[in-house]
């Protein structure tokens, strides 16, 4: 056989077996990512990372480092990519408004799309700051939204700043919740500074680790079913979530928890309370601690999340619910969660 015909089937040979290779690695991965999903859960865009999560309808519209994307709350399944010039990119907030708009908080500011358009809010029309943390619908239908020079908010066709000097704890806004009360909190992520502002009726109160706050960066806001404010904290292996109570003259810190009373890991990334009562407390790097009548169960990516580090957590109207995570969403079916933490 000539010597160079020889040596080309030699290495068509080399190269079929390095394909053969390949390609069993990936049936193998394939089937051990299968097996490691349990029935009822369902990993929906691994290789997306997810930072916020909106419903609407049938729609869950996810929010994270790629753009926006619409996800069939049914099936489960990619709807489309919410796609423009230039691409959307850390989308760190979402928020559907009474009239159906869906207001996105990205990298170069904020936009609302109305199905068919968008419009646009930056430093020149509106926004303190373009780099924008959070956004969020109160009640009475104003937008409040999240920036690193402070927040602003849109009511009655018009956009007004707040910052520091009008009152917050500090001008970074990371996260924003509206209480039971009325009252709204603003969580600062700026350690060592930051910390909580809560503002009711023109008065504000602040907590930080001057008051009780394990961590200055407050990653969470949530209001339970009992009407006890929950903040989680940290930042990397420190930090926590503390349980807050109203009494006459405002919050008080009641209960810390930390990785020492059961947390997944030091800092706490989401939390949730599901119709049932049981409490979701997502870590940076650990997984999910499920807490329920003085019981404790931590879930992580060996159980079936798509990934240990959840940072926003929801429940549609059947129950479902749907973790968005470093690497992918995870919905877990109502009937399967219940069983978690029997």
């Amino acid at each position: 056989m000539n010597p160079k015909i020889k040596n080309l089937v030699f290495i068509l040979i080399f190269c079929s077996l390095i394909a053969a290779v390949i390609y069993w690695d990936k049936v193998q991965v394939k089937k051990e990512e299968t097996l490691r999903v349990p029935a009822g859960w369902q990993i929906i865009l691994p290789e997306k990372e997810f930072f916020c999560l909106a419903i609407q309808g049938d729609i869950v519209w996810g929010g994270g480092k790629e753009g926006v994307f619409a996800i069939d709350r049914k099936g489960g399944t990619l709807i489309r990519e919410l796609t423009r010039e230039p691409a959307f990119a850390y989308v760190k907030g979402l928020a559907v408004d009474k009239s159906g708009k869906l207001w996105i908080a990205h990298d170069r500011g904020l936009s609302v799309y109305d199905g068919k358009r968008f419009t646009d809010y930056d430093q020149s029309n509106s926004l303190p700051d373009i780099r924008t943390n959070s956004v969020y619908i109160d009640r009475a239908g104003r937008v409040w939204v999240g920036t690193w020079s402070g927040a602003a908010i849109y009511e009655a066709g018009k956009w007004r700043v707040l910052k520091k000097s009008g009152g917050l704890i500090d001008d970074m806004v990371n996260v924003i919740f509206e209480d039971g009360r009325g009252g709204i909190w603003f969580g600062a992520y700026v350690a060592p500074a930051g910390g909580a502002s809560y503002l009711k009726d023109g008065k504000w109160q602040y907590f930080s680790t001057q008051n009780g706050l394990p961590h200055n960066n407050a990653s969470a806001i949530f209001e339970d079913k009992d009407g006890f404010i929950w903040i989680g904290t940290g930042l990397l292996d420190r930090g926590g979530a503390v349980q807050l109570e109203y009494a006459a003259g405002g919050y008080k810190i009641v209960k810390t928890l930390t990785k020492r009373e059961g947390l997944a890991g030091e800092k706490v990334r989401s939390i949730f309370q599901d119709r049932d009562g049981m409490f979701w407390f997502g870590s940076e790097y650990d997984g999910i601690c499920l807490m329920l009548n003085g019981k404790r169960k931590v879930i992580t990516d060996k159980d079936g999340l798509s990934n240990p580090e959840v940072k926003v957590i929801l429940q549609d109207e059947d129950g479902d619910l749907w973790l968005g995570t470093r690497a992918g969403l995870t919905r877990i079916k109502y009937g399967v969660y219940r069983q978690l933490l029997p």
